[in-house]
């Protein structure tokens, strides 16, 4: 599913010149605010937290709603996690077996007889795991070399 198009605006900007428009402040106005806020001076002066009580109490369960989204996207997607392995598939054709197939002697598929050709790999055989260097491995359905 997409990411819907955003709906909220920015509340002010940092715009100048002639990009500037109605919500543009300026970055003396965004520390004095920043300040203010950190201060705690919405919650200390009680005719400014009547009257924002139940904006702040709006933005505040919206920001556990981020937070909340933020925790499951690094724990369940931004990791690279992935879901459970579905089951084994059937086992695909034997190929030739001869003097050069994989139970053919050392020498002409490899140093050690052992070492699959390019024309032998469909990577179901191979460790799912980096080994040592230089060493093939099933990445997720990609040969890959260690």
């Amino acid at each position: 599913m997409a990411l819907g198009d955003r709906k909220s605006e920015d509340i002010f900007n940092k715009r100048t010149g002639g990009s500037a428009d109605s919500k543009s402040i300026s970055t003396e106005k965004e520390t004095e605010i920043r300040d203010a806020f950190n201060n705690g001076d919405h919650i200390a002066d009680t005719g400014k937290l009547d009257n924002l009580a139940p904006v702040l109490y709006a933005i505040q369960q919206l920001t556990e709603d981020i937070e909340e989204l933020r925790r499951y996207i690094t724990a369940e997607v931004g990791d690279g996690a992935q879901g459970p392995q579905g089951p084994q598939g059937p086992a695909g054709p034997q190929g030739d077996t001869g003097a050069t197939g994989a139970t053919g002697p050392a020498g002409a598929d490899g140093a050690d007889g052992t070492t699959p050709t390019i024309t032998d790999l469909d990577g179901s055989r191979l460790p799912t795991r980096s080994g040592s260097s230089g060493t093939l491995w099933n990445n997720r359905g990609v040969v890959s070399v260690s």
